[in-house]
């Protein structure tokens, strides 16, 4: 087992760490902004819409194309993908579009398609992240991934980057029809590689991996602010919450 510690927190016996994907150890402002632009413009295609719109469907979807930022109240990056669609549809229905949340999921369904194909050129990992996952790795602690992405997008990443040996299993959105943050994925993902939650933590960035942790039975979720949200606003759900795993020290036990 091994202890996690920085200059403000410490975290003793753990043998299982569940990562979330991106914001924890991928740049999802690249990757999300470029997919949130597609999903839009895949929209103002199909039903014949001002190609201005495009920046407020973005914004709907909580990317700012000015800056190039996921916004960090924005509905990608609080909520699982029923709930984003659900509000978007809403959203969508108040500004005098007509659609109905089942056409904005298939709508979603064939952008996936396409941007999966070119995914690699959106993907950007997080140093600090891969060097801490490495080094736990070589430690022996099982690890897992549980991210609202898809399984086969995250296997596909995995593989890109041949980190397929730094991670014990893999639940991504198919894997189960419950959101992420009802903790049954997570508790999917303890039980593929036969661990105790007691010794397990999360490492995500966002609420909704504590929420997730916390309803799977994982009393303790580290949240670092390589995500959409700064660590002042993290602390507020999770006082184990950092600026970068570059903070967090590794000590054997």
């Amino acid at each position: 087992m091994i202890s996690l510690k920085t200059d403000n927190w410490q975290i003793k016996e753990i043998d299982t760490i569940i990562f979330d994907k991106d914001g924890t150890f991928i740049d999802l402002h690249y990757f999300w902004g470029k997919m949130t632009e597609l999903r839009a413009q895949e929209i103002i295609k199909r039903y014949s819409l001002d190609t201005n719109l495009l920046s407020q469907l973005c914004l709907f979807l909580g990317y700012n194309q000015a800056t190039g930022k996921m916004l960090k109240d924005g509905i990608t990056a609080l909520y699982s993908r029923p709930i984003i669609i659900e509000i978007f549809c809403k959203d969508l229905n108040n500004i005098g579009i007509k659609i109905t949340e089942k056409e904005i999921e298939s709508i979603f369904d064939d952008v996936n398609k396409i941007f999966y194909k070119n995914m690699v050129k959106y993907t950007k990992p997080i140093d600090s992240a891969i060097d801490f996952i490495k080094e736990v790795k070589k430690l022996g602690l099982k690890t897992g991934i549980v991210t609202s992405d898809s399984k086969e997008s995250t296997l596909l990443t995995l593989k890109h980057f041949c980190w397929e040996n730094l991670f014990d299993t893999v639940v991504g959105r198919e894997s189960t029809k419950e959101t992420k943050e009802s903790g049954i994925p997570v508790k999917m993902a303890l039980e593929e590689i036969d661990a105790n939650p007691n010794n397990t933590i999360m490492i995500g960035d966002a609420p909704m991996d504590y929420i997730a942790a916390k309803n799977a039975g994982i009393e303790t979720t580290i949240l670092v602010a390589t995500g959409q949200i700064e660590k002042q606003t993290l602390l507020k759900t999770s006082n184990y919450s950092t600026d970068s795993l570059a903070n967090v020290k590794i000590l054997t036990e």
